[in-house]
């Protein structure tokens, strides 16, 4: 009897001690710490059952006196971290000897990478890199860790989800984000609100995104302005849906993941960012398509043929001004030809300009009979009256090629040319460029002198005006382009007027057929 009643009660204190191991003590287990985030580049799911669990936060345990900011500092960045949400309230980008805050807004409420937690971040900092940890509501606990890289803009962003509990916990909504908006220069704060734009990179060019929600992003997906960007790289097994909300400055662009984190588990996520300026030529380096985000507008192919030839002319003058220049002489000399073509089209009218002014006068009261007889004429003497407007037509589309080019390459900005000129994506400061441009058109037209119509003569007065006063705030690069190739121009028809006048042939349609 004694020695079933032994063996009861030896069944009954194991099975006594297994419960308490199971159930009982855990929640008396005091926290283990956090390993050091890894390094590795993907995402990752480890079981740590092994390690003590908690299932309640630990208030207690957190300080009334806020933490102080962290400053996080390299050649090129300067990164100050909030510990409230573990944000970046600042992030000065150091480049062409200015000082960028990309943080737009450093007051906002929602700031970049911030998180909602039980309450502030711990920061600690060492080197060129920055944790942050705290407690989320659902009991997960979260650390963030931000690499600055040593070797350009693309930094590493650790995100790491510890679940102490015994109880598998769906991390749902859960987001890392960037905004409202994207800073820049304080010369560009005017168009920044037009300028600031999310976008994605799909398939071969990126995508620019209204607010919405989008689950295919395709390698990466961010927000940028004219000259700088920010753009998010998830790993490679984890799609997370694309957030964009609000317009212009207020736009924020989120990645959004919903992910199951195991019982005495954790869930890595190791993101890359690029946080830095839009040079084309400086995106190519990293081969993720990142120069794919420069927009180079309607004719893409061309302005980056322009944007290479303005590159690589630079690196042989020192100047990307000078590099202007001999581009515009170089097209310039492309187009001979037509512009040849061009200048006996416009003798060819001046020419008829005589018997088309007889026929003004003879059917000033029927439009529609002059319009017929002036077609025969032109017929007749196989004369084009629009050959004089090819060239310009074939500039149009190398114009406004280099317009976008001008405006938008990041390597353009800030580079001076001569004198007063300080940064040619910028408009003339005192509109010298401009003005000379207007004079050089108006010299033009005098020059050639083929219309006699009134009405037409008053739009060839008119055009240079306009074409000064519009280009007064166009980029000093693009009004240089433009002035050259006038100067160019009526250089060439100078010189062929000259060599048709010393020429002992008579100036005909006959001829310019």
């Amino acid at each position: 009897m004694e020695q079933k009643n032994f063996i009861l009660a030896f069944l009954l204190s194991a099975i006594f001690l297994v419960v308490w191991s199971i159930f009982v003590v855990p929640r008396f287990s005091p926290p283990a710490p956090l390993p050091t985030p890894p390094a590795q580049t993907s995402t990752a799911v480890t079981d740590v059952s092994s390690q003590p669990a908690e299932l309640e936060p630990a208030h207690a345990q957190q300080s009334n006196v806020p933490a102080p900011e962290s400053i996080l500092r390299d050649e090129q960045n300067e990164v100050v971290v909030s510990p409230e949400g573990g944000a970046i309230r600042d992030w000065r980008l150091k480049t062409k000897g200015h000082e960028i805050d990309l943080v737009l807004n450093p007051d906002a409420d929602v700031l970049p990478l911030a998180t909602p937690a039980d309450g502030p971040f711990e920061v600690s900092q060492r080197d060129h890199q920055v944790s942050m940890t705290a407690l989320l509501s659902n009991g997960l606990r979260l650390t963030k860790t931000l690499t600055l890289s040593q070797k350009g803009h693309l930094h590493d962003l650790t995100l790491r989800f510890d679940n102490l509990s015994y109880k598998p916990v769906e991390l749902k909504n859960w987001e890392i984000g960037w905004g409202p908006g994207l800073g820049t220069s304080e010369s560009e704060h005017k168009d920044n609100p037009r300028m600031t734009r999310a976008l994605t990179m799909g398939k071969l060019k990126a995508h620019y995104m209204k607010e919405g929600e989008y689950p295919d992003i395709g390698t990466w997906a961010g927000i940028d302005n004219r000259y700088f960007l920010v753009v998010f790289f998830p790993p490679p097994d984890i799609h997370p849906i694309f957030d964009v909300k609000g317009t212009k400055l207020d736009t924020r662009v989120a990645l959004r993941h919903t992910l199951q984190v195991p019982a005495h588990g954790q869930v890595t996520l190791n993101y890359q960012m690029y946080v830095g300026p839009k040079g084309y030529t400086q995106l190519q380096k990293y081969g993720k398509q990142l120069e794919e985000a420069v927009d180079f507008g309607t004719f893409s192919p061309l302005g980056k043929i322009i944007l290479s030839a303005i590159y690589w002319l630079q690196g042989l003058t020192g100047n990307y001004g000078w590099a202007i220049v001999i581009l515009t002489i170089a097209l310039q000399l492309l187009m001979m030809p037509l512009t040849l073509k061009s200048f006996k089209a416009q003798l060819a009218m001046k020419k008829l300009q005589p018997q088309i002014a007889a026929l003004q006068a003879q059917y000033k009261n029927d439009p529609k009979r002059l319009n017929i007889e002036m077609m025969n004429i032109y017929k007749k003497t196989g004369t084009n009256p629009f050959g004089g407007c090819l060239p310009m037509l074939l500039q149009l589309p190398i114009f406004w090629a280099l317009f976008t080019t001008l405006r938008n390459a990041y390597e353009l900005r800030g580079a001076p040319f001569v004198g007063w000129i300080h940064d040619l994506s910028a408009a003339d400061p005192y509109h010298i460029l401009p003005i000379v441009m207007g004079a050089a058109m108006f010299g033009q037209q005098r020059m050639s002198g083929a219309v006699t119509d009134p009405t037409q003569k008053q739009m060839m007065v008119m055009m240079p005006v306009m074409f000064t006063v519009m280009f007064f705030n166009f980029p000093a690069g693009l009004v240089l382009y433009w002035l050259t190739n006038n100067l160019l121009t009526t250089a060439f028809q100078w010189g062929f007027q000259r060599y048709r006048a010393e020429t002992p042939r008579v100036i005909d349609a006959k001829i310019v057929k």
